[in-house]
């Protein structure tokens, strides 16, 4: 299994070390420091910095990122490896790498984001289900028929998921091809738009339940009433509720309602 000490050999094999002991020097005094001081907070004797800043001594990944912690340094700047020079070591690891070992090394990466010891900030990623809903007719939204997208700025809070509206029964709200953001434990008001899973097909509709218990979902579209949908309690048959469309703001009961 690839791990950070495997990656950091990778990178420690091309690398001058020099440049670790002197960054840990120049930033000693760039905070004047005497090797006394820095020796009391790091845990050390003074004899042991000097030896460090002589690179007399090799320190293992968790002193130099002990080092970097107390410089308030990025790790990849006390090791002299600026982002271009980096990312250039990273790539030719990566191209050393089979298929089975990139997708490990990707895996591992995105362990080391959730991690704080080792991450600036978290990567977040959205699930894209690929399954199209509205009219559609399409499996339900579960298993692994999805793509793992980065979090953009366009992803609300609270989104658990997204997937993307074939047909028009939804506008004006939501377009034909667009993505929506869904959340799975919100709970729905009053004709709020959510992801309903009928009888083996995907649809997106407003969400109503009359005094009688029958389910109704609702086409946006005054155009497309008749791709509504009418689930009396005592039908048989299966609904479920794959969550909250995310739109930001409250829905109107359809004009024909």
């Amino acid at each position: 299994m690839l791990n950070l000490i495997h990656v950091c050999a990778t990178i420690g094999a091309v690398m001058k070390m020099e440049k670790l002991y002197s960054n840990i020097r120049v930033n000693r005094k760039s905070l004047h420091l005497t090797q006394q001081e820095l020796a009391e907070r790091m845990g050390y004797e003074r004899s042991s910095i000097a030896k460090i800043e002589r690179g007399d001594v090799d320190l293992p990944l968790s002193k130099i990122r002990a080092f970097a912690e107390q410089f308030e340094l990025p790790l990849s700047e006390l090791l002299g490896l600026g982002t271009a020079e980096a990312q250039r070591e990273i790539d030719l690891l990566y191209d050393a790498l089979n298929a089975e070992g990139r997708s490990e090394l990707v895996r591992y990466g995105q362990k080391l984001s959730r991690n704080e010891a080792f991450s600036r900030h978290a990567l977040r990623y959205i699930r894209h289900y690929t399954t199209a809903a509205a009219a559609g007719y399409a499996a339900p939204i579960e298993g692994e028929d999805y793509e793992l997208l980065p979090w953009g700025d366009d992803v609300p809070d609270g989104a658990d998921y997204c997937i993307d509206i074939d047909g028009d029964s939804m506008e004006p709200y939501i377009r034909s091809g667009q993505r929506v953001y869904v959340a799975r434990d919100e709970s729905l008001k009053d004709f709020d738009a959510g992801i309903f899973f009928v009888d083996g097909d995907v649809y997106c509709k407003q969400w109503h339940r009359d005094s009688e218990g029958t389910t109704h979902l609702l086409s946006a579209n005054p155009e497309r009433e008749d791709a509504s949908l009418h689930i009396a309690a005592d039908s048989g048959q299966n609904v479920v509720f794959f969550g909250k469309v995310l739109l930001g703001k409250k829905l109107s009961a359809p004009a024909y309602w």
